[in-house]
This record gives structure tokens, C-alpha cells and sequence, in this order.
């Protein structure tokens, strides 16, 4: 965690240097920010009973966030933007819940067991929205985006799990500022597109991949920007995400030479995000 920390602070130090070396009025702006994340995922039985969990702290899984955005000003001060994203968190989690039986191929009592999960979080997106400005610091957008989010879960050197799928993502704004300060809230939907996990196997079995019955994320970001000059502002930004993803249909897998059918059960996450940034305008 220090040795992200130190390299983060030596880029932004940079980014200043450069960016106010040559600074001039232009419809782009490249933000950069160091991201920590709390997990809580859950998976849940039939009959709604958990299975296993996921937890970790804001300093356990972290990682840098990018976005450029290019804003186009119209006459009437409204205006529209387009950016991208990319954001790519990793660290561990605590993993509570029951190893499986060789022999009987079931699973024990929920919290038997606890061990450390690797994470590979890659996140990214690109998105048009539109704003309308108001009197008095008031500002309205909205917008529609298209993601693509990949997660990489390794319980274990012999149990890797990769969820990914693409998604759609529609989103409002609602912002207020003054002179040298800025709030916003952002309400965002992600519905996901032929959502998948993937169960990775070695060189002589083959991948296991199930088809998951829905995966969709609703978020909800909370953003404040401290502007210090025209082509530097500093923000933190504080988001929550719930996450839903449905049962998945059934799977061969081998298992110790035997086949068995295997599914990914449901499983529901509350998962907080917190962001400490630049944006450079240029």
C-alpha cells in the first residue's frame, strides 16, 4: 500500500508540473485518481441460505482510475461531453465459507472455513452525456455509456473463477457549484450482457465456462471537486454499488477424474469505493 502510495503522489507531482507548464484553454480534461475498495459479496442458496463470502478493506484491494473527457460548450452554455474510463483495482479478500468434500462432493457449514482470495478487478467504459446548465450553479445530465468489467477470483492456485461480460449503462447527474467548489450525485444502472464465469483449469482439462443468469449493477457516486485553478482541481469522489447476479444454468467440470455438473449459485454484493484524484484540464 506505501509503495502505491508514493508512486501515485510522484506521478500527480509530475502531472502539476507538466500540466502547468503548458496549460492552455481547451475542451480536454485527463483526471487520474488512487482507488481503494471495501468488498461484501455474498452467495446464496435456493433457499436463500449463504454459502460464501468475500470482504475486504478500503486499503486491502487498490488500484489507479483514468479518464479523459472532451466537453463541447454550446451557445447557450448547455453542453455535451464524451469520455472514457479505465479502472484496475487488485488485492485480497477474506474468503469465509467450506471446502469441499473429495469423497462425498458436498460442501460443510458456511464459516468452516476461511482462507485469502487474489482479486483482478479491470473495469472500463465509454460514455455521451448531455447537461443542462442552470442559474445560480445548478446542472443536470444525462447520458448513456457502454462497459465492460472482468473479474479474476483466485481462491486458491487450483480454483480461479472469471466473471466478465459487457454492459450498458445509463446514468444521471445532478451537480451544484460555486467559485472554487463543486458536489455532485451520479446515478448509474449497468445492466449486463450475456453475462459469463469462467472456470480456468490447467493445460490438461479444459476451461468450464456458465452462463450466469443475469449480472446488473445499480450505483449511486457521490463527487466533490475543490477547483484550484482554471486547469487544476482536486476531487474526492465516494460510490456505492449493488450488485445482483442470478444463478447460472448447469456444467460439466471434472473434478479429481470424476464429471460432475457444476452452477454458479447466486450471489448479491454491497461494495464501497472511495477516490482521491486530479483533473488537468489542457
Amino acid at each position: 500500500m506505501q509503495n502505491c502510495l508514493k508512486v501515485f503522489i510522484t506521478f500527480l507531482i509530475t502531472s502539476f508540473v507538466i500540466t502547468n507548464a503548458s496549460a492552455k484553454e481547451s475542451g480536454f480534461e485527463l483526471s487520474t485518481s488512487l482507488v481503494g475498495m471495501s468488498m461484501d459479496y455474498r452467495e446464496y442458496d435456493e433457499s436463500n441460505e449463504i454459502l460464501d463470502s468475500e470482504t475486504s478493506k478500503f486499503t486491502e484491494m487498490v488500484g489507479p482510475e483514468l479518464r479523459g473527457r472532451y466537453t463541447h460548450l454550446h451557445q447557450n452554455q448547455n453542453y455535451s461531453s464524451i469520455g472514457i474510463n479505465l479502472t484496475y483495482l487488485s488485492g485480497t479478500t477474506e474468503y469465509k465459507g467450506a471446502r469441499l468434500d473429495p469423497v462425498t462432493l458436498t460442501y460443510g457449514a458456511y464459516g468452516s472455513y476461511v482462507g485469502t482470495t487474489k482479486n483482478r478487478i479491470l473495469d472500463t467504459s465509454v460514455d455521451y452525456s448531455f447537461t443542462h446548465a442552470y442559474k445560480r450553479g445548478l446542472e443536470f445530465s444525462y447520458g448513456v455509456g457502454v462497459g465492460y468489467r472482468s473479474w479474476r477470483r483466485e481462491l486458491s492456485p487450483s480454483q480461479i473463477e472469471v466473471y466478465a461480460w459487457p454492459s450498458l449503462r445509463p446514468n444521471f447527474t445532478i451537480s451544484y457549484s460555486k467559485r472554487w467548489f463543486e458536489v455532485g450525485t451520479t446515478l448509474e444502472y449497468q445492466y449486463g450482457i450475456n453475462p459469463e464465469m469462467t472456470v480456468l483449469k490447467d493445460s490438461e482439462n479444459p476451461d468450464t465456462t456458465l452462463h450466469l443468469g443475469s449480472a446488473n449493477i445499480l450505483q449511486i457516486s457521490v463527487p466533490i471537486k475543490f477547483i484550484l485553478t482554471d486547469y487544476l482541481t482536486l476531487f474526492m469522489e465516494n460510490s456505492y454499488q449493488y450488485q445482483v447476479i442470478e444463478k447460472s444454468d448447469s456444467a460439466a467440470y471434472v473434478y479429481n477424474s470424476t464429471v460432475v455438473s457444476i452452477s454458479e449459485p447466486k450471489s448479491v454484493a454491497n461494495n464501497l469505493y472511495t477516490k482521491f484524484g486530479m483533473i488537468f484540464k489542457f
